[in-house]
């Protein structure tokens, strides 16, 4: 065991298990261990139309998806309760560890390499989080998936357009029609002009109900000409 390792031991999230230097060194996996690694949760939502996190948001019909100027939506992987991918995105959203997240979403970008997900696509959104839970947090765990889709994929990213206006209650809080009326307006575009006909790739660690999506996505059919697609590190099944 070199000193490093000694010093700074780094365990994998899905089973607790050390990671050594010597397989980040080789292997280039940096934040589980290989065999949770080949394990993950993997949707294959990139080479699927009409997969479940698209009809999330249009129900399978080609009008819906045309109202709301939706190219494509995709997860990296699925999200089960009492899995430990939940554990994971635990870690990554309250537990001060981001760089899950920005991890995950550069193995997303070179699992999908081969496909023509991210083509054409000009700007990257991560979903915004109000200034003040943002400041009880210390991060935005979307803009770290959002940096590690940037840093493979060159697509640029804005944090500056798209607000979260309404610090509302957590969406796991809520039941029902109680998800869609807790972030309804809750969302703001500022200087719409300045992102005329571009298309936006909208990032969010987690989709359950799609309710939050739906409502930046509302928000943003301010901008002109704009169209959108949709990436998730996780999608509930």
């Amino acid at each position: 065991m070199s000193l490093f390792d000694l010093f700074f031991p780094r365990t994998c999230p899905f089973c607790g298990r050390y990671i050594s230097q010597k397989q980040i060194d080789e292997e280039h996996i940096e934040w589980l261990c290989t065999d949770c690694w080949k394990r993950l949760p993997r949707t294959e939502q990139d080479i699927l139309r009409e997969n479940s996190t698209e009809t999330t948001f249009t129900d399978g019909k080609s009008e819906r998806k045309q109202a709301m100027r939706l190219e494509r939506a995709a997860a990296y992987l699925f999200y089960e309760k009492d899995h430990p991918i939940q554990h994971v995105i635990h870690r990554m959203k309250y537990a001060d560890q981001p760089e899950l997240g920005y991890w995950m979403a550069r193995q997303a970008v070179l699992d999908w390499r081969n496909e023509a997900f991210f083509d054409g696509i000009d700007l990257i959104i991560p979903m915004p989080l109000h200034p003040k839970r943002l400041r009880e947090r210390g991060y935005n765990q979307s803009e770290y998936i959002a940096r590690g889709l940037s840093e493979i994929t060159g697509i640029p990213i804005d944090t500056m357009h798209v607000l979260r206006v309404r610090n509302t209650p957590k969406q796991a809080l809520q039941d029902g029609e109680g998800r869609r009326t807790n972030v309804a307006d809750a969302f703001e575009v500022n200087h719409p002009e300045q992102l005329y006909k571009k298309h936006i790739l909208v990032v969010d660690d987690l989709i359950t109900t799609g309710e939050t999506m739906k409502a930046c996505l509302k928000a943003m059919k301010r901008i002109r000409g704009a169209k959108f697609s949709v990436f998730a590190l996780c999608k509930a099944r």
